[in-house]
């Protein structure tokens, strides 16, 4: 594979029906996505761990390149990870690695974007606040830097604006079949659609135990912050890692039985706080985001 390249990557953003649309190419008989989304290759830091390297970013092109290694010839691979959208550096990175690859974005209404963002970091044990407007109170770098028009400028500033497609969570919701067409045109595969087409994927759920996935969660972000990684390979063969991770993303959780409404007070703080964004972001992806600001 040593002429390989990706011919397409996914840059986000969280909560906008990345993980639908992974699920979705991933049956498409043309195209490979390996099943594990999220390799945030690309990425030199960690979005919600401030300050702290991906370890990720430091592994060789081999390792990356190990996830498309069941890919047949012929078809047109890629992967999603959300993380890549807000990094700075990360679209010089991609740049660097396929100056002719094609970049993937779904955009989604900021309000409704980042509280949904909150419930799954909750629910991830990311995050423990109460509320969500204490999270944007102690964790303002989560949920007031999330300008799409400022880093979807890096890309649209070195690949060419005909490599990059900008679809809107509003259009999937409005007809998932002309906006799963929009992506299959831009990858210049067959028009085929999925039996699961209607089905949803990753749908945020809440802990059952709230302490206990945080406890989890942290435990690993401990490793990552203190550059412990060779601990992995001992956690992962002792059984101890994927109990944990079993934990947390399948026994400690359950169906969110009572979704609580974004605050108006919220919802209006926001969006004042991201409308120069939208307006800028208008012009830059030609769309009407008249929705978002009205």
């Amino acid at each position: 594979m040593s002429s390989f390249k990706l011919d397409f990557i996914g840059i986000g953003a969280a909560k906008s029906g990345t993980t639908w649309l992974a699920d979705k190419l991933r049956e498409h008989p043309q195209i490979f996505i390996p099943e594990l989304k999220e390799l945030v290759y690309f990425n030199a830091y960690l979005s919600r761990m401030p300050g702290t390297k991906n370890p990720e970013f430091e592994k060789p092109l081999d390792w990356y390149h190990d996830f498309f290694k069941e890919s047949k010839e012929g078809m047109v691979n890629g992967e999603i990870s959300v993380e890549y959208l807000i990094n700075e550096n990360t679209a010089q990175s991609i740049y660097e690695y396929n100056p002719n690859v094609k970049i993937l974005a779904i955009l989604r209404y900021p309000p409704k974007q980042l509280y949904s963002l909150y419930l799954y970091l909750v629910q991830r044990g990311v995050l423990n606040y109460p509320s969500f407007e204490k999270a944007i109170e102690k964790r303002p770098d989560l949920f007031l830097e999330y300008h799409y028009h400022r880093h979807l400028s890096r890309f649209y500033n070195i690949f060419p604006a005909e490599n990059i497609k900008v679809l809107l969570f509003d259009e999937l919701k409005k007809d998932n079949q002309a906006f799963y067409k929009e992506v299959l045109d831009f990858l210049g595969v067959d028009e085929i659609y999925p039996e699961s087409l209607n089905s949803k994927s990753n749908e945020t759920k809440e802990p059952r135990v709230k302490w206990l996935n945080y406890m989890i969660q942290n435990t690993r972000q401990f490793i990552t912050r203190y550059r412990m990684e060779w601990l992995l390979p001992v956690l992962r063969y002792s059984g101890i890692l994927p109990l944990g991770m079993l934990i947390r993303d399948k026994l400690n959780v359950k169906k969110m039985t009572k979704k609580e409404p974004l605050q108006a007070s919220t919802e209006a703080f926001l969006k004042q706080h991201y409308l120069e964004d939208i307006k800028l972001l208008e012009g830059l992806i030609d769309k009407d985001l008249s929705a978002w600001t009205n």
